[in-house]
Parts: C-alpha cells; structure tokens; sequence
C-alpha cells in the first residue's frame, strides 16, 4: 500500500451486507463466482437449488431439441434493414446517453427505531451512446456475422435468435423473446439496462442461458412491447473468463462451430420449487418438478481478428473492434489505488485515444472511493456494454460502440499506455 494510503489501512466503514452490494451496482463488475462455487459444491445435494435460482452455465442434460433454422444470405439482414442491427448492438438506436445522476433505493426488510425503511443513495456514472457509421461498420465486421435465425420453444415462450458476432473474448447475441400475454420470464428496465441488465424471473417456469458465455441481457424498451422483447446480450467468452482457473472448462463451456442454447421448463414456478427446498434441501426435485430440459446448436460465424498493445513496462492487452482483454498483471501501475492489487477494482481509467486525437473514454472512476484520491474525474463514466475480471486477473470489456483498432494511436489503462506491437 502506497504511504498515501496508510490513514486507511483500517477503512473499512461498519456497513451490512447489503449496502456493500449496492456499492459496485452501477459498474456492472462480475468476477465468475458462479462457476467456480458450482465446481466446488457439485456433489452436494445443493447443487439442485443453487441452480434453480440464477442461470446456470451447464445445467442441461444430452438431450439435444429440434430447432427451426431459417437461413439468411450472410450479411444481407444488416444490408435490408439500413444498418439497424449495427445501430442497436453498437449505435445509439434504441439506447439513449445517460447522464451521471443520483439514484436511491430503499430496503424495504430493513427498518429503522421509526419503522422507516433503510435508503441508500448512489451515484450513477454516465453512459454515453454514439451513433455508428454503417460504412465503417461493414469494413469493421466484414462477414463475421451469423444471422442464420434459429426459433426454439421454451414451453410457452418463444425464442428467436436473429445475429451472433464474437472475437476470441467476447459474444453478442441478438434475439427476440414472445409469448401471448406478455413475456414474464425476465425482469427487466431503464435502470436494469443501466446496471446489471435484465435477469430471470423466478416466479416464471422456465430458464436459458448460453452455455460457452455469461454477460448481461439488455432489453430494446424502445422497440420492445409487452408480448416482444428484442434482447441483445453481451458476454464473455468462457475461454477469457476462466482462462487460469484449476479446473479446466468442460467441451460444452468452449465453443466450437456454434453456440449452445440450453434450457429447462419446470411444471411450477421456480420460486415455488426455492421455497420447497428451503423446507427440505436433501429433496431431489428433477423428476418431479422437471417439464422439460433440453439444448439447442446456435450457428456462429468466424472470430473477428483482435491485436496485441503492449507497453513498456511490459503489460500486454488484445483488442478487436467489439471488445478489450488487458491481463492485469504485470506493466499496469497500480501505485495509487488503495491496495495496489492488479484487480478489476482497481483499474480506475480506460480511455482509447486514435490518430485524429479523439478519444474514447471507455470508464472513468473515482479512485480509491473518495479516499484522498489522486484520480479524481469530473464525473465516473461506464461507456461499454459490458465488464468483468478474470480469474487469472484480467479484465474483458465489451464495447458500447465499435473501435476502430487500425486507426487506434494508444491505450491508457490508469496511467500506463499501450501501443501496438
């Protein structure tokens, strides 16, 4: 720890549980928990009600279902539709820049003497959109686009999968959700597209989840209606994000020639099958609550082609136009951070900046949390679809708009910059 910091060494104010979850909320940080506790605790009889409350990444077994795929000229959706799907994965349409602002949130289970329930206030960074040039988004993607669209059936909801592009360490996938009535299956929102990005509702019967990637869904409101949502979602490749982990990736996490859509439709609500095994966890509940369980093959298309930035103190970083890998661990300075830990919390800038001399300010953050810090931004900004850190600690970024990398002039993570090899 740095001598600036040693006032702090015992910090750490008396907050619950609870607000220390709030704290990080508006950057979207993950860390691969998920796995990892899966590994360890798989031959527990748990296993079975950690799974039934979050989406898992290998809950299906080998039944492969019948899909509809209907084939499209590669290429020729993006064409018919003006750029659209560019504009939406990576444009401003459908998405709106974001201010910094306040946002309060109030938890209803905690009570003060007066009966008042607890508030935390937290700031929010500001996310900025920028519209895409469709000229350049063409040469920038070229025919690594697969839009072979595939429907599946999820009990009473219908998925369509219309676009998947991905790098080595990235995966954005368009689709559309229906069911009549209104789809219930995702809890989504302004605020949830802000932060973490829609998630699945338990109180519905059923779950997905794409087995070789985990990231977050982002829900169109302004294309979207109550019986269809057009969802793009944005995850990391299994691959980047386990990559150093003892326990090496199974051949359904890593992706092969396609993606796999894996699913389970349960006879009852999920928050019902919860409560149960609340009252009796040795309970084996698959045959008895279990409709239906089954996977489907996504086609993909080629990677995009990511370069190697270095820096002079040694640091290395892979980047393609939809997404960043910078391995933390060694060239990066990490001297003014509270710690000096080469971890996602720590890492407090990330701008590029090309060769015409504008630049794009990927995050921006306060560091080290309002304690004397010698980074101390206008405002914190999260400009990209999606963030997280590694096992190995690094730390993969997908992009909120397209990066140009050829015309990239360096790379500053904190105060450490990058150029091309």
């Amino acid at each position: 720890m740095s001598n600036e910091y040693k006032d702090y060494e015992n910090f750490p104010p008396e907050i619950s549980v609870e607000e220390f979850d709030r704290i990080d909320e508006n950057f979207e940080k993950h860390t691969f928990s998920d796995r990892y506790n899966r590994r360890k605790e798989q031959n527990l009889r748990a296993y079975r009600k950690e799974m039934l409350g979050f989406t898992s990444r290998s809950f299906v077994k080998v039944a492969v279902a019948a899909a509809v795929l209907i084939i499209a000229t590669p290429f020729a959706v993006n064409a018919a539709t003006n750029g659209e799907l560019f504009q939406r994965l990576w444009g401003n349409a459908g998405k709106k820049t974001i201010e910094s602002h306040e946002e309060t949130f109030v938890e209803e289970e905690k009570v003060d003497e007066n009966g008042k329930p607890n508030e935390i206030t937290v700031t929010m960074p500001k996310v900025e959109y920028v519209e895409t040039d469709e000229e350049k988004a063409d040469e920038l993607i070229g025919d690594k686009v697969a839009n072979e669209t595939t429907e599946i059936q999820i009990g009473d909801t219908k998925m369509t999968v219309l676009s998947i592009i991905r790098d080595k360490n990235g995966i954005v996938a368009e689709y559309t959700l229906e069911k009549e009535g209104g789809v219930d299956c995702l809890n989504y929102s302004e605020l949830d597209n802000e932060t973490k990005g829609a998630w699945l509702n338990e109180d519905s019967n059923i779950l997905f989840s794409f087995n070789e990637g985990a990231g977050k869904i982002y829900v169109d409101l302004e294309k979207s209606t109550a019986d269809k949502l057009y969802c793009y979602e944005y995850m990391v490749d299994n691959r980047a994000g386990f990559d150093g982990d003892d326990i090496p990736l199974t051949s359904s996490e890593v992706i092969t020639d396609h993606l796999t859509l894996s699913y389970t439709v349960y006879k009852i609500p999920r928050s019902e099958i919860n409560n149960k095994l609340a009252e009796n966890p040795d309970a084996d509940y698959d045959k008895e609550f279990i409709l239906e369980e089954n996977s489907v093959n996504i086609p993909v298309s080629d990677e995009i082609e990511s370069t190697t930035f270095t820096s002079k103190e040694g640091g290395s970083l892979e980047i393609s136009p939809i997404a960043m890998n910078v391995d933390l661990n060694q060239g990066i300075d990490f001297s003014n951070t509270f710690d000096g830990d080469p971890c996602i919390d720590n890492v407090y800038k990330m701008e590029i900046t090309y060769k015409d001399g504008t630049t794009y300010l990927i995050s921006a953050v306060k560091h080290p949390y309002d304690t004397g810090s010698t980074y101390n931004p206008d405002e914190e900004v999260a400009s990209y679809a999606y963030i997280c850190g590694s096992i190995d600690n690094h730390v993969i970024t997908l992009f909120n708009r397209l990066v140009d990398v050829e015309q990239i002039e360096k790379i500053t993570i904190n105060k450490t910059e990058f150029t091309i090899e």
